[in-house]
C-alpha cells in the first residue's frame, strides 16, 4: 500500500508506521490525517498486526499541525490516494462550523482514543504541538536521547488538544504538565523519562528505531505464542482503556475544540500570532 505522507512496513508483527514530510519537518497536513486514520484503521482489523509504531522519518518526529495546510485535500481523492485513503475521504461527514464533532481534526484525534490495539511511540526527533500531545495516547513511548516535547499552543494561537488538558497531569505529573501548557516548558528527553511518560531512551541516529524495535520484540515474546498475542493483547486493551475512559476523552477533546473555535472567532489567534511574529521572529 502507498500512501503521500506516510510510509508503512510490517516487521515481525509490528506495524511501523513513518511519518514521511521531513521537508516540513513532519507537520500533519489534512492528507496525512486521513492517511494514518486508514493505517489506523485497517491496523485493527489484521490479525496479523500486533501493535503499531508510530515514528518518523528525517530530523522531527513531528513540528505538529501544518498552518499551511489546504483543509480540501481530506476531502478530495486523489490519484495518488491508496483504497484505504479514498475511503476514509468518502465517510468524512460535511464539516459544520457549529459542530466540532464533525471537524477533521477532532476525527483524527478520535482515531487515536479508539485504536483498539497497543500504540507505541518512538520519538526519533523533536515533538512539537500535536506531534507531543499525540504521543499522549500511546501505550508506551520510547525517545532518542536529543529529543524534545513542546507544547507551544499560545504561540501559535490556539489551545491544548488531544486531550492534553487531561492526560498531561495523567502522563507527566501535575509539576511538569503545568509548566509545559502554562509556561511553554520544553520537555527534555531525560526529564520526560523521569516523569515516566518514556519508557527508555536511545542513542540518536541509524541505531534508534533497530533499538526500539529489539526492546519490543523482546517483551512480545513474553506475551505467548505469535498466533494468540494481537488477540491478547487486544482483551488487555480493553481492560486498562474501557468505555467509560474513551468517553471521557472524546468529551475532552471535544470540549478542547470547542474553546479554539473561541479563540478563533474572537479575533485572540490573530493576535496572539501577530504578537509572537514579531517578538520572537522565526
Amino acid at each position: 500500500m502507498t500512501y503521500q505522507t506516510i510510509e508503512t512496513e510490517k516487521r515481525n508483527g509490528i506495524l511501523i508506521l513513518r511519518q514521511n514530510r521531513p521537508e516540513k519537518l513532519n507537520a500533519r497536513n489534512s492528507q496525512m490525517y486521513v492517511e494514518i486514520m486508514a493505517v489506523l484503521s485497517a491496523a485493527s482489523d489484521d490479525d496479523e498486526v500486533v501493535a503499531v509504531l508510530l515514528t518518523s522519518v528525517g530530523k522531527f518526529f513531528s513540528a505538529g499541525m501544518d498552518f499551511e495546510n489546504d483543509p480540501a485535500l481530506a476531502y478530495q481523492v486523489q490519484p495518488g490516494d491508496s483504497s484505504l485513503t479514498a475511503k476514509i475521504k468518502r465517510s468524512l461527514p460535511k464539516r459544520v462550523e457549529d459542530d466540532v464533532a464533525t471537524w477533521l481534526p477532532v476525527l483524527f484525534i478520535e482515531s487515536f482514543i479508539r485504536f483498539d490495539k497497543p500504540l507505541i511511540g518512538a520519538v526519533n526527533g523533536p515533538a512539537i504541538g500535536e506531534g507531543f500531545s499525540s504521543l499522549l495516547h500511546c501505550d508506551l513511548v520510547f525517545a532518542s536521547d536529543s529529543v524534545y516535547f513542546w507544547a507551544p499552543f499560545a504561540r501559535a494561537g490556539v489551545a491544548p488538544e488531544f486531550c492534553s488538558t487531561l492526560l498531561m497531569p495523567e502522563r507527566l505529573g501535575r509539576s511538569l504538565a503545568s509548566a509545559a501548557i502554562y509556561l511553554g516548558h520544553r520537555i527534555s528527553a531525560a526529564e520526560a523519562k523521569s516523569a515516566g511518560f518514556v519508557l527508555e531512551v536511545f542513542a540518536h541516529g541509524d541505531t534508534f528505531e533497530p533499538a526500539v524495535l529489539a526492546s519490543i520484540q523482546e517483551g512480545l515474546a513474553l506475551t505467548g505464542p505469535p498466533e494468540l498475542r494481537t488477540k491478547t493483547l487486544k482483551r488487555y486493551k480493553r481492560l486498562v482503556y474501557q468505555d467509560s475512559d474513551r468517553e471521557k476523552l472524546l468529551a475532552q477533546s471535544r470540549k478542547e475544540f470547542e474553546l479554539i473555535r473561541e479563540i478563533g472567532r474572537s479575533g485572540d489567534t490573530k493576535k496572539m500570532q501577530a504578537y509572537y511574529q514579531k517578538v520572537l521572529p522565526g
